[in-house]
């Protein structure tokens, strides 16, 4: 099972989670102030350098927290890094 990463914006906790690949939160309830803590989408989990989406398995996973329904699907890696550029959001690792 992947372990997924979880950072509360509030206090600034950090707490990692084992969830099944295709069932996990996207955020969870901060171990230590309560509220809740979001997803940090962690790069670089055996993912091959190329423009694709296919054969980058953290991909799919990353675009499913980041896209809100009806928005254009990426479909690239160059549109993820622009997406994550245009919204002001940093990846990890």
């Amino acid at each position: 099972m992947p372990i997924y990463t979880y950072e509360c914006r509030h206090c600034g906790e950090s707490q990692d989670r084992l969830y099944p690949v295709m069932s996990y939160p996207k955020a969870v309830k901060c171990s230590q102030c309560g509220r809740m803590a979001r997803m940090v989408i962690v790069s670089g989990h055996g993912g091959r350098f190329c423009d694709s989406n296919i054969n980058v398995p953290w991909l799919a996973s990353a675009l499913g927290n980041l896209q809100p329904d009806g928005e254009r699907p990426i479909e690239s890696r160059t549109e993820y890094k622009r997406y994550l550029k245009e919204h002001d959001i940093i990846a990890a690792g």
